[in-house]
């Protein structure tokens, strides 16, 4: 029995809302001084691009304002490069340090601010725009003290380990099994 235009329709206007009902329109913020709406005030040490929606089943915030950790996970339709500049541009603005970012498919730009780092990135939808992933959590002390003690300062590389020269062995993988599908 063929279904009816105005069926398809309903169904199609139906599922449109279901999927934009899990985000949440993040407000523009593009300095540290930016004032953000009463009813998002979370998160106020990253920013957030204009049209920015975050995706309420993916992220996870714990705690508030800038002392938070956990991921903002949100979908834009600008470009991966863009949104990539954006964050490049911006992330000092709140006072975070960049500390490295590579830039490609998927771009990883990271940062650090005090005690806390973070880690931005950045893809390429499938589809249509991009969707990034931040995520802040305090920083790892360095049991040798190099970033701990003084003040957190990256004064002091940890120096580079050789390989173990034993006690490594390699071995084929089994095939999968017939019975996973």
């Amino acid at each position: 029995m063929p279904h009816s235009p105005r069926l398809l329709l309903s169904l199609a206007a139906a599922l449109a809302l279901a999927a934009c009902s899990r985000g949440t329109m993040l407000p523009a913020n593009s300095s540290a001084t930016a004032d953000q709406p009463a009813n998002f005030q979370l998160v106020t040490d990253i920013p957030f691009p204009s049209g920015a929606t975050m995706d309420n089943d993916r992220s996870l915030i714990l705690s508030d304002r800038d002392r938070w950790t956990g991921r903002v996970v949100m979908t834009l339709a600008n470009s991966a490069n863009e949104v990539t500049a954006f964050y490049q541009a911006q992330m000092p603005n709140f006072g975070w340090q960049p500390m490295m970012s590579v830039t490609a498919e998927t771009s990883v730009l990271t940062y650090l601010r005090g005690d806390r780092a973070a880690t931005v990135q950045v893809e390429r939808r499938t589809v249509y725009g991009t969707m990034v992933s931040v995520t802040v959590a305090p920083r790892q002390a360095d049991p040798g003290g190099a970033m701990g003690g003084s003040g957190g300062g990256l004064d002091a590389a940890p120096s580079p380990r050789a390989a173990p020269a034993s006690g490594i062995r390699a071995e084929p993988l089994a095939p999968p099994s017939s019975s996973r599908r």
